[in-house]
C-alpha cells in the first residue's frame, strides 16, 4: 500500500514538473490623457502651462487675454506638479529660467529619471490589468518625442521607451527637427496585450502616409517592454 501511495505522489510531482511554463501577458485597457506640461512652439507666455495635475507648488500668473482649453491661461515659472495620486503618481518638475533643453523633468516623488526640453507635453496613462502605473509623456511639432515611463513592482521608476533610441536603433538616427524624410510617430494606441506605436515621415512637401508599427509586449520575466517592427 504504501508503495503505491509513493509511486502515485512520484507521478504527480513529474507531471508537476513538465507542465508547460507560460508568461502571463500583461493587457492594456485603455491610453487616457491626464495632463499637459510646457510651452507651444514661439509662444509668447512667461512660464509654463500645467494643466490636468492634481497638485502643482508653482505660482500661477494669468497671461492676458489668452486661454487654454476655453478657460483663462494660467502660466507657472518653476515648481513641482503632480500628476495622480498615492504612490504611482507621477510629478514634474520645472523651471521656466533654466536652460531650455533641460527646464522639465519627470518620475516620482523626488526621483526623476528623465529630464526633456520645455516644449509643449501631453501626458497620458497607460491603464492595464496588473495596475502598474505607466505613463507616456509625447511631443509632436516637425520632430517627436515620446518617452514611456512608469514604476515598478519594487518601487524603481524607470524610463520603458524612448523614441530617440528607437529613431537611432531603427531609421540611423533621423528623427532630428525639420529633418526631411525624419521619422514621426504617432501618440500609442492599446491593442490588448499590446501597444501600437505606428510611424511616417515629415517631408517639406508635407506629412507621408503611415509607414508602419512599433508592437510593445510586455516580458513578465524580465518586466520590461519588448519590442517589435512592421512595415507595411
Amino acid at each position: 500500500m504504501y508503495s503505491l501511495s509513493k509511486q502515485f505522489l512520484i507521478v504527480i510531482i513529474c507531471g508537476i514538473l513538465f507542465l508547460p511554463l507560460t508568461a502571463e501577458a500583461m493587457n492594456f485597457d485603455k491610453i487616457t490623457e491626464i495632463g499637459y506640461v510646457g510651452s507651444p512652439v514661439q509662444s509668447p507666455y512667461h512660464g509654463f502651462i500645467i494643466s490636468g495635475e492634481n497638485f502643482n507648488s508653482g505660482n500661477a500668473y494669468l497671461e492676458p487675454d489668452a486661454t487654454f482649453d476655453r478657460k483663462p491661461l494660467k502660466t507657472y515659472k518653476k515648481g513641482v506638479a503632480r500628476f495622480g495620486e498615492g504612490n504611482d503618481a507621477l510629478f514634474c518638475k520645472y523651471d521656466f529660467n533654466a536652460d531650455f533643453n533641460r527646464s522639465i523633468s519627470f518620475g516620482g516623488e523626488n526621483n526623476y529619471i528623465t529630464t526633456l526640453d520645455g516644449n509643449d507635453k501631453k501626458i497620458y496613462r497607460l491603464q492595464n490589468d496588473a495596475n502598474l502605473p505607466i505613463y507616456v509623456i509625447y511631443h509632436n511639432y516637425c520632430v517627436t518625442d515620446l518617452k514611456i515611463v512608469g514604476k515598478t513592482k519594487d518601487g524603481k521608476w524607470v524610463n520603458y521607451i524612448d523614441s530617440k533610441k528607437i529613431s537611432g536603433a531603427y531609421f540611423g538616427g533621423n528623427d532630428a527637427y525639420k529633418t526631411d524624410g525624419g521619422i514621426m510617430y504617432n501618440p500609442p494606441v492599446c491593442r490588448g496585450d499590446a501597444i501600437i506605436i505606428t510611424y511616417y515621415r515629415w517631408t517639406w512637401k508635407g506629412e507621408t502616409p503611415t509607414e508602419g508599427e512599433f508592437k510593445l509586449k510586455w516580458d513578465s520575466v524580465a518586466e520590461w517592454f519588448g519590442i517589435e517592427q512592421t512595415v507595411y
